[in-house]
Order: structure tokens, then sequence, then C-alpha cells
């Protein structure tokens, strides 16, 4: 964020937006010689730099821009003292030896009580002078400075332009993909009111601040705008906000951002390099086992947020297969208390099929009846993964079933020559095992069955016609055999060569040496 002094914005009727830096050849040059500029300067006092930095604005460049860019870079320096004595200290010894001596109107004066003060402190008088000033900022020293390239500088500034308009927000609208977690974690922690609701197959989130609900107030505009950098680091994002631009105005502007338009300007430097994927290791080690048995179910950490009246539920996993989901909660400290509440909220989401595992240990009553009662298992130190894939599999099988009936009732008019059973259950939206399990029972005309896949009967007469003219040439190889049959459009080669009445003569195990004959030869 950036003080309000240099805050550039463009207004246009009823809408306000910052005018962003772009990122050409003569700002990133500007970004680049600041960068230098201070890099130049480690070891020198605070006082020097500041002057480098302002012949920099005499030479033509606009000065908001220029000290925008120096008040990011400042917060990468770390300043430090350079002085014999505390500042502090020798000011107190100077002021209480004049207080005595009374006020030095001579340089002699001056000397004498400088060096009774610099023989108190036990240093010299050079070093006492040095030190009375030294912890004012053009006095500090630049110890270190943490470089950074041009461009993301730039986007860093434009990002705080955006949150120093903010500090004029009363109230903010957003959505974003993913991230969520820390979102909602951020908005509890500052204090904010929020509510949530779905909206184009997504969710939007309003924001503000309590007193925003009765009278306009610029309180919690740099609350607001503590949320931005969590938004835009999702790959899609948007964000709508009411901004007061002055105290006298009572009119509010819109200012309307988003992803698509705005996100290559934006970027925060402040990015954890490592963000922790698990809250604890028993999240880890659950996520780890069921990943390993490749059950055709995806596991997401952190999902999209589900809306609970006007609040959000972000559980800790979901599960998916086709339209299937099915969510995880891990809970740890609880009462049974606690986890009738918790359901009590799940009714609010409909139909959202949720497992709740609680850590058996770490519960203040033993109540086993609850488990019963609602969709919760028990843990101990590890997750068991029996009953939530013995879960997974019911509600698999229930659905195949219920999809499986309403195939057979359907026409399955297919357009390609060949058609695989998962390309079939995505355009059908089923799964792809009720896919499976029509076929074995269910004839498609014009079509033959070949395993899993579907084959045009007249694509496999174009096939057997391209090897029969093959073979009246001479041997055929299974490898030779395999290209003709994907060149002309087919799939799983032995497959086709099998339904096609073809054998396949081996040689050891080389595919080079396999040839192919009609079944009808000895």
């Amino acid at each position: 964020m950036l003080p309000s002094s240099l805050l550039i914005t463009k207004r246009w009727q009823d809408t306000i937006k910052p005018v962003y830096a772009q990122l050409d050849r003569k700002n990133l040059d500007v970004a680049k010689l600041l960068i230098q500029t201070y890099n130049d300067h480690v070891g020198r006092r605070k006082g020097e730099l500041n002057e480098a930095i302002n012949t920099m604005e005499e030479m033509g460049y606009d000065y908001r821009y220029v000290r925008g860019l120096s008040a990011l870079l400042d917060r990468r320096c770390q300043l430090e003292t350079r002085a014999g004595v505390d500042p502090v200290k020798a000011r107190r010894e100077l002021f209480k030896i004049a207080h005595r001596a009374g006020l030095p109107i001579t340089v002699h004066d001056r000397n004498v009580i400088i060096h009774q003060a610099a023989s108190q402190l036990q240093v010299t008088a050079e070093e006492l002078e040095e030190s009375i000033y030294g912890d004012l900022e053009d006095e500090l020293v630049l110890e270190e400075f943490r470089p950074v390239e041009p461009e993301p500088l730039v986007k860093q500034y434009n990002l705080s332009l955006t949150q120093t308009l903010l500090f004029c927000c009363t109230e903010l609208t957003f959505t974003t993909f993913g991230n969520w977690q820390r979102i909602f974690r951020q908005i509890k922690w500052l204090g904010l009111i929020y509510i949530v609701w779905k909206k184009d197959g997504g969710y939007q989130v309003k924001v503000d601040g309590p007193a925003s609900l009765f009278k306009l107030n610029r309180r919690y505009g740099t609350s607001l705008a503590k949320l931005l950098p969590l938004i835009i680091e999702s790959w899609e994002w948007s964000v709508k906000a009411k901004i007061l631009p002055r105290k006298d105005d009572r009119r509010l502007l819109n200012l309307e951002l988003d992803s698509r338009k705005h996100g290559g300007y934006m970027e925060s430097l402040h990015k954890p390099k490592h963000m922790k994927v698990y809250d604890s290791r028993v999240e880890q080690d659950f996520a780890s086992r069921f990943k390993a048995l490749d059950t055709g179910w995806t596991l997401t950490r952190e999902p999209e947020p589900l809306p609970v009246g006007r609040k959000v539920m972000i559980p800790d996993f979901k599960m998916c297969k086709g339209s299937l989901t099915v969510y995880l909660e891990i809970v740890g400290f609880w009462t049974p208390r606690y986890l009738e509440e918790k359901v009590k909220k799940l009714k609010l989401l409909g139909d959202v099929d949720m497992i709740v595992a609680a850590d058996r240990n770490l519960a203040c009553q033993k109540l086993d009846y609850i488990g019963k009662k609602l969709n919760v298992i028990y843990y101990q130190r590890k997750i068991p993964l029996k009953p939530i894939l013995a879960h997974l599999k019911a509600r698999q099988e229930c659905l195949v079933k219920k999809q499986t009936g309403r195939l057979h009732t359907e026409f399955l008019s297919l357009e390609k020559p060949v058609v695989e059973a998962w390309e079939l259950a995505e355009k059908l939206g089923v799964l792809e095992d009720a896919v499976k399990e029509v076929l074995k029972e269910k004839e498609v005309y014009g079509y033959t069955r070949l395993g899993d896949m579907l084959i045009k009967e007249t694509k496999l007469t174009e096939i057997r016609e391209k090897l029969e003219d093959r073979l009246d040439k001479g041997d055929l190889s299974l490898s030779e055999a395999s290209r003709i049959i994907e060149n002309a459009g087919g799939k799983r080669s032995t497959s086709i060569l099998d339904a096609l009445d073809y054998r396949i003569e081996w040689h050891g195990i080389d595919v080079q040496s396999a040839k192919i004959h009609r079944k009808s030869e000895n």
C-alpha cells in the first residue's frame, strides 16, 4: 500500500479506476534505475539515497510513480544506526550538562559541553557528535537491500495503487477460483462481515465492516485492501467495490476489476515461496494413502466453499468421480455438541454428502452413539480408508444402477467411427461404469462392441480391405498391421484383428517378428 498522496486515479461518470503503470520500456527503465540506485547506496546514509531519488524526479519522471516505487523498495531495505553511543543516551547527557551550565552562546561553550558529555559517556568528542542525530532517518545507514526484478516491482506498484484506492472502500464484492481457505481466514482475522451466494456456477462474496451497515464509513477500507493480494493469487478473479473518494463527498463511485483485463498488471511480491499444502500430518497421510490406491476418484485439497446460510464452510477434502462428489471434514478437539452443530450446518447444504472424521483421542467426552446418528467416523493417528472407500463404493454403485436403468431406455446416437466407454460417458454425463454395464447387454445399431470400445461396422470393413490388400502382397508383421489400423482411424489393434478373424503368430516376444495370418489359413 502507498501513501494516499501518491494515488493516481481516473474517473468517468460514476466509476473510478487506478491508473496503472504500463509494463513498457520507459516504466521498466525507471524501475531498473531505482533498483540500481538502491544497490549502489548500500553502506551509505539514507539521506544520500533520498538525494539520488530526488534527482530522478528532476529528470522529468512522474514524482508519484518514482516515490511509489521508492516506497516499495524501502520495505526491502535494512537500515541501522551507526553511532559510537546510543543517540538517545547522547542527547540526554548533553541536555543534562547544558541545563546545569546554561545555554551555550559561543562555539567555545558548545565544545566544553560536548567534551564533558563525551567524557561522561567514555567516547571521543567526534564520536559523540556523529551519534547525536544518528537515529534520524536521513542518518540511518543502508546495511542491506534485497533486490528485485523491474517487472515484478512495477506489478507490485500497481497492486499497491489498487490497495490505496481501496482505503476509501465501504464494501467489497469478489469472486475467485481457489485460495478460499486463506481468504476466509483473513476475513475472520480482520473482523469483517461477509455474505456469500452462488452465481454463474461460482461463488460471490460481499465483505464490509460493521459500521458500513449503518452509515458510510472509511474505517474498514484498510482491512478490505488487505484482502486483495490473496484474491489475485488465483488464476481467475473479479472484484467490485464501492469507493468514497473524499470525506466531504458522499457520492459513492464504482470500481470494477477482473483477472482478464487487469490481472497482468498486478502481482504480490510477498507470496509465500512454499505454500503450506496440509494443515497437519493426518491430512497429508490421508491424501498420500488415498491417491496411492488409484480408485478413480480425484482428491482435491480445500475445494470451493459451500454456502451455509449466508456463511461458508470449506471442507478439508473433496472426492469426485463423474457427477459424484463426497466431502471429508477432519476435526481434532471436539465435543458431541460441536459435531451435532456441524452436522446441523451441513443440513443447510441440501444434498451435500459429507463425511466427518473425528479424532477419538481428542474428544472431551466419549459418546459412541453419535457416530451412529451422524455420518461420522473416528480415527486414532490415521484416518481409516476402509469406511471411506466403502461409502464411495456404495454411492457409486447406487448411481451406476440408476444411470444404467436410464441408459437402457435411451437411444444411443453416435457420430464418431470409434468411441470408447469413457468418451461416451462424458458425452452422456454418466459414470463410465454405467456405460460399460449397458454395453454388455445393449447393442448399438451400426456398431460392433470390442470390450469397452464401439467401432463402426463400416470402419471395420474399411480396415479389413486395407489389411487384405497388404496380405495379398506378402507377409504382414504385427507392427505394420497396427500402423495400417491406426492410420485408418482404429484403436486397440489386437482387438480389431481378432474381431476380423486374423490370428497373430508370435516368434518370441519381439513385436517386429510377429506375423498376421487369416484364421482360415493353416
